[in-house]
């Protein structure tokens, strides 16, 4: 009986022991596949941190050509305001050029009205002369007199010429306006001095002349009783008309 009872308790110690081996199989299988699940993770954190290392790198290039192109975008702005600059200057210097070309081109038709006005206004008046002492002196007189005012002498000093003749036997002062391209303000001025000329005593006619001259021009010029020329040209006709009306005038 003993005998039997100490086989029975030795099964039960070889079974026991069975299922302890068992169980230490699976610890370290567990533990191998713990072991693995480890590796994989230490291989994803690998990755990982070689991921943030290449995200790194990437963002500092990405902050070098961010730089860069801020740098290149400064320097296009500084370029493009010098451009503006630049443009600014060109405009301001060809409105410059324009403006001298336009009055050297209106000093050539002056003198070129005073130098030629024998010959220029010789088909109108007779005998003619530079006035310009004499107007001059009248129109002094005429401001101390109270007959016009200081501004109105200045008015007809600026005239671009004058040219004092006769015609049919009478003396006729051309008040002249000379510009390269000819204007209606260059008609209203002629026509303005020429009245403060009559002021003072003249048998005055106003003249504007010029190189370039618009249809629009010859027929205010028609419209005001002026005569107008083109480099020395003009309607004669329509200027004796004038002529003649301005004696007539003069003459009642």
């Amino acid at each position: 009986e003993w005998t039997r009872q100490v086989n029975e308790q030795l099964n039960q110690l070889l079974q026991w022991q069975q299922r302890v081996n068992e169980r230490l199989a699976e610890i370290a299988e567990w533990q191998r596949q713990v072991n693995e699940q480890l590796n994989q993770l230490l291989q994803w954190q690998q990755r990982v941190n070689e991921r943030l290392a290449e995200i790194a790198e990437w963002q500092h290039q990405t902050n070098e050509q961010m730089r860069q192109i801020l740098e290149r975008l400064s320097e296009m702005i500084r370029w493009q305001q010098e451009m503006v600059k630049w443009q600014e200057r060109t405009v301001e210097w060809q409105q410059r050029a324009d403006r001298d070309f336009a009055k050297l081109k209106g000093s050539d038709r002056e003198w070129y009205y005073r130098l030629r006005a024998a010959a220029v206004f010789g088909i109108f008046v007779l005998n003619g002369r530079d006035p310009t002492n004499e107007v001059m002196r009248k129109l002094h007189e005429a401001v101390k007199a109270g007959v016009i005012t200081r501004s109105e002498l200045k008015a007809v000093r600026d005239a671009d010429c004058l040219w004092l003749g006769e015609y049919e036997g009478k003396p006729v002062l051309l008040v002249v306006e000379a510009s390269y391209t000819v204007t209606h303000e260059d008609l209203v001025r002629a026509v303005h001095r020429a009245e403060i000329a009559r002021k003072i005593g003249y048998c005055a006619v106003p003249v504007v002349g010029g190189a370039e001259v618009s249809d629009e021009i010859w027929e205010q010029g028609r419209l005001l009783n002026a005569i107008v020329m083109k480099d020395g040209e003009t309607d004669f006709d329509f200027a004796e008309q004038i002529l003649s009306q301005a004696v007539q005038q003069t003459s009642s």
